[in-house]
């Protein structure tokens, strides 16, 4: 009798309790349309159109006709789409470890009590707040062969001050990467900063105290303190550094040849320089494709290290 009656009550409550969770999932779905409705106006609607896209001959005028996978083929057949994916990623092994280093650096400097710190700071986040067009105009500028700053530097101090560094297939990928690295590693800088500033500096001080100097305090606990912004900073910059275009566009038009044409690049031209919608929505459909199994990659080995 008594199992009966708990089994009674049990069932009141859970009926009870329904109504309680479907309002509270309305509620949390309610507080997400304002998310939800920009994202899938302006990413998953783009994404589906853009596979509907690559599945026809699309031109200026529009769809032409339906072709199924014959865009994906003909990618696939076509030696240029290596050879800029091949340009993409090496542009990711330059930059990205440069510029993740060069900002823990400034990160580690700033950290200290040094004067006019806040100043040094500003100094190196100001370019990032630039557009990246601004950016490469001003290092087109800089890199001039003949009339450029960084030739007269060079000169200045006894080194060879006559390198085509937009025009040279020996510098052009430099020439990019320190623009880039210019540009972006006061972002990078800041978040090391904000990561360093969370690290207890009792741990230091006992450190201290056990007779550490600073690169084992640096490889102990500095680094491991600073895991979670590292894991951080490697995706966000690799996946920054695959969506390489402006810089190309502006300061070296692809050139010199071809050598510093990207996928973004390749994209582009096949779409609005050709008028091949169709194979350029190909064309991205697998380049987002490559960057999201570069990213479960990165997943999956953060959470092996993590395990």
């Amino acid at each position: 009798m008594e199992t009966k009656l708990r089994e009674g009550k049990g069932s009141v409550a859970l009926r009870k309790s329904e109504p309680l969770r479907i309002r509270t999932e309305l509620k949390a779905i309610i507080y997400l349309i304002p998310f939800l409705v920009p994202f899938a106006v302006f990413y998953l609607w783009p994404v589906l159109r853009g596979a509907w896209m690559s599945l026809h001959v699309w031109g200026i005028q529009g769809m032409e006709k339906y072709v199924a996978v014959a865009n994906y083929k003909k990618i696939f057949a076509n030696s240029d789409f290596y050879l800029y994916l091949w340009h993409s990623l090496y542009f990711v092994l330059l930059c990205a470890p440069t510029v993740i280093i060069l900002g823990l650096v400034l990160a580690l400097i700033i950290n200290q009590n040094i004067w006019m710190r806040t100043l040094i700071r500003s100094v190196f986040f100001l370019p990032y707040v630039l557009s990246v067009s601004v950016i490469s105009f001003i290092w087109l500028r800089l890199f001039d062969a003949k009339n450029g700053p960084v030739n007269a530097f060079l000169h200045l101090i006894g080194l060879p001050g006559d390198i085509n560094w937009l025009t040279d297939h020996r510098f052009v990928w430099w020439a990019i990467t320190i623009a880039t690295d210019w540009w972006t590693v006061g972002f990078v800088m800041v978040l090391f900063l904000a990561g360093l500033q969370e690290i207890p500096t009792d741990q230091y001080e006992a450190a201290k105290i056990d007779g550490a100097n600073a690169w084992k305090r640096f490889l102990h606990i500095t680094l491991p303190g600073l895991s979670k912004v590292m894991k951080i900073q490697i995706f966000y910059q690799i996946i920054s550094s695959l969506k390489l275009f402006g810089q190309v566009q502006i300061m070296t038009g692809g050139g010199p040849g071809d050598t510093t044409n990207t996928m973004i690049r390749y994209i582009y031209v096949t779409g609005f320089k050709k008028d091949m919608f169709g194979l350029a929505s190909a064309q991205s459909m697998i380049f987002c494709f490559i960057m999201l199994l570069i990213a479960v990659i990165q997943f999956k080995m953060t959470d092996r290290k993590d395990g």
